[in-house]
């Protein structure tokens, strides 16, 4: 079986160019979701299957539209019982542009209310952990 992947492009657009010639924050949180949602899907995990329950980012240098993407780097998973906490950044020209942390909680649409995370998605998340 192939090993899902840890990284995804994410395509910068002239919208998310602020006055001052970078990324504007709110977009660099829209490129970690795209980028997240890209690994977790190939795990089998669709974006309404979780919901952010805390993030941290860390802003270490500027997005420049330098390209027409930036690199989305999955760094880190740590399956709970209802939750995930990812570690992930952003790269742009080899060096991490952002860098943050999240926890999201698996969730049943049809309650609205918090899931465990089933055998499956486990199993697919900590082998996950292996190709990092």
């Amino acid at each position: 079986m192939t090993a899902p992947p840890t990284t995804h492009q994410v395509q910068v657009r002239w919208p998310d160019v602020d006055a001052l010639g970078h990324v504007n924050h709110s977009a660099v949180l829209a490129y970690l979701e795209v980028g997240r949602d890209a690994v977790l899907s190939a795990c089998g995990i669709a974006a309404q299957d979780c919901v952010v329950r805390h993030c941290t980012i860390d802003y270490v240098r500027e997005v420049r539209p330098l390209g027409s993407h930036v690199e989305y780097r999955f760094d880190a998973v740590v399956p709970g019982r209802t939750s995930i906490r990812v570690e992930e950044r952003l790269m742009q020209a080899g060096e991490t542009a952002v860098a943050s942390a999240f926890v999201l909680v698996m969730w049943n649409g049809a309650e609205h209310a918090p899931r465990e995370l089933t055998p499956a998605e486990r199993h697919a998340l900590l082998n996950l952990n292996k190709e990092l």
